[in-house]
């Protein structure tokens, strides 16, 4: 499962919130005590046990925004793990090291408004303190139909919507343009969706402004959009124009970039034993897996909060038998 989006013109500001320097509250170490906090806000010095479930934190977010939950140093470094929630507990994403060093970093774009639940926890063994900021960036509306006015493409999975309604023609076919840019840290797969209702839609990498046209598509999966696959898309900038196929073709659109990887296998075959008096799981081992979200909970039907992660197929719970929390399910994670 994967959990599984150069600006000129384009101005970047901040919700309106009112920054803060908070601190957790022990125990905030479920959904029910999670700690309250905003847009804008620093939980400065945290602390992380390894026989803890973590910390928990609640916070609403308004539509349109992208939000950035991120973790990093206080005095020496610690390994953690972010795990990002929906009002129902459903598991939305998560990272391990996408911060500086061995902390964590997620982008989220909301599209409703709702409350939302993060979790941290120690990736690796031993006690360990971290800072954690809620960050909530909202673009102001932009045409973006000069590639000199990209849309930045911040983070992946990507989401946006827009119109060529009213757009110029600067590259492509005669229709309207919309310009997005994105940048490869590493080479990898990339899916780029548009989906449309009311145009015939196009999609096209190129290198740079405008130039170095690429791969594209007229043909999706959704309605009248385009799907365009990227394989092994070198490190580097890029930019994506999205117009219609012909002059007349304009209008409202969606679109989503994301890391275009094979389906994550669901793992089944879970056994729980005892290992030395401990809680020990074991499941098959999938090769398309990098790695393994071990998760808990006090009830058969969840809900379920992160517990630790696994970089081989089997795990052995350092809590023991005593906790209440004795429920498990482990996902593959896939990169």
């Amino acid at each position: 499962m994967k959990l599984s989006l150069v600006i000129a013109v384009l101005l970047v500001i901040a919700s309106v919130v009112r920054p803060a320097i908070v601190f957790e509250s022990e125990s905030n170490n479920d959904f029910a005590l999670a700690d309250v906090i905003q847009c804008g806000d620093t939980v400065q010095c945290a602390g992380l046990d390894a026989m803890g479930s973590g910390d928990f934190y609640r916070f609403a977010l308004p539509p349109g925004d992208s939000t950035y939950l991120t973790t990093f140093a206080c005095g020496a470094s610690c390994n953690t793990f972010i795990c990002l929630y929906d009002a129902s507990f459903n598991l939305l994403s998560a990272d391990d090291n996408g911060g500086v060093g061995e902390f964590s970093r997620i982008g989220y774009f909301c599209q409703t408004a709702s409350d939302y639940y993060a979790q941290v926890f120690r990736a690796g063994g031993g006690d360990g303190s971290y800072s954690l900021s809620l960050d909530c960036i909202s673009r102001e509306v932009g045409d973006h139909d000069l590639c000199s006015s990209a849309r930045d493409v911040s983070f992946l999975p990507y989401y946006d919507e827009g119109t060529t309604t009213g757009a110029l023609s600067e590259a492509g076919t005669a229709a309207g343009d919309v310009f997005y840019h994105f940048s490869r840290p590493y080479q990898g797969n990339v899916l780029v969706q548009i989906c449309s209702e009311f145009f015939d839609s196009r999609v096209q990498l190129l290198t740079h402004c405008v130039g170095g046209f690429g791969d594209d598509s007229d043909m999706g999966t959704c309605q009248l959009g385009a799907d365009l696959t990227l394989f092994a898309l070198q490190e580097g900038d890029y930019f994506l124009l999205v117009e219609g196929t012909s002059a007349p073709q304009m209008g409202d659109y969606s679109i989503e970039v994301s890391f275009a990887v094979p389906p994550c296998p669901t793992v089944a075959g879970l056994v729980l034993g005892r290992v030395g008096g401990l809680p020990f799981l074991d499941w098959p081992t999938y090769s398309e897996a990098d790695y393994y979200f071990v998760e808990q909970s006090t009830n058969v039907d969840g809900p379920f909060e992160g517990l630790a992660i696994s970089y081989d197929s089997y795990y052995t719970d350092s809590t023991g038998f005593l906790q209440q929390k004795r429920f498990y399910q482990v996902r593959a994670i896939c990169q």
